[in-house]
């Protein structure tokens, strides 16, 4: 399980957070840490108080980092905020029954022939769950609509050149599939493996990878031309 760590920069001069888990462009040394944890919300949480918190001075701004991880920003680690916020779409569990659009399943396994749909913030990918949950509540099909938060830098990056010219970039990055407070895991009575431990796993934080692709043409004709 992926340890994170809250750490304490200098914010540089002039830079304006566009929110309070943001990172500064520049990463210095950090001043110190002021904890860490499994749980990446919590670790969040406590970068978000921090930085929130009246002082004196602003010259100091708490971030997040994995540091079992390479990352580009900072030496020491793999940055992990900002936090971004998608709208994952998965398979609706065979026998697997919502008492609420907020409920998130047990069984978790992206809907590859949908794409996830990224949100302002949390409140803002919440609700489109929500709406789309409902609408599938009354017209049951085969997807399901979960919130997914999506850590900063991925934790791998493959790059390849095919004989054409054509650069494809693929990048995995770490996200967390959020069962909200006001949210169950539904009611698993006639999936075929209601009897396993599964069905009846609590949990709050569910985490996966997603991977985007990019291409773009380095010779040719389309060269400068990209798609995703």
């Amino acid at each position: 399980m992926a340890k994170y760590r809250v750490i304490v920069c200098l914010r540089p001069e002039g830079w304006q957070p566009r929110s309070a888990d943001d990172a500064p462009p520049v990463i210095h040394s950090p001043v110190k840490s002021v904890g860490q944890s499994h749980d990446l919300f919590e670790a969040v949480h406590r970068a978000v108080y921090f930085n929130q918190r009246p002082r004196r001075t602003e010259r100091r701004w708490a971030i997040v980092v994995d540091p079992d991880s390479a990352g580009r920003a900072w030496s020491g680690g793999r940055l992990v905020t900002p936090l971004t916020y998608k709208v994952l779409p998965i398979w609706w569990p065979e026998g697997w029954e919502p008492d609420s659009p907020q409920d998130v399943p047990n069984c978790l396994f992206q809907a590859k022939q949908v794409s996830a749909e990224s949100a302002a913030d949390y409140q803002a990918a919440q609700n489109i769950v929500l709406a789309l949950n409902r609408q599938a509540m009354n017209f049951p099909g085969s997807t399901w609509y979960v919130v997914a938060a999506v850590e900063n830098e991925p934790v791998a990056t493959t790059v390849s050149v095919d004989p054409q010219g054509l650069e494809i970039i693929s990048q995995s990055r770490r996200i967390h599939i959020v069962r909200s407070q006001q949210g169950g895991k539904g009611n698993c009575d006639r999936c075929p493996a209601h009897a396993l431990a599964c069905a009846q796993q609590p949990w709050r934080e569910h985490i996966q990878t997603i991977t985007d692709v990019q291409s773009r043409w380095l010779r040719g004709p389309a060269a400068g031309a990209a798609r995703s």
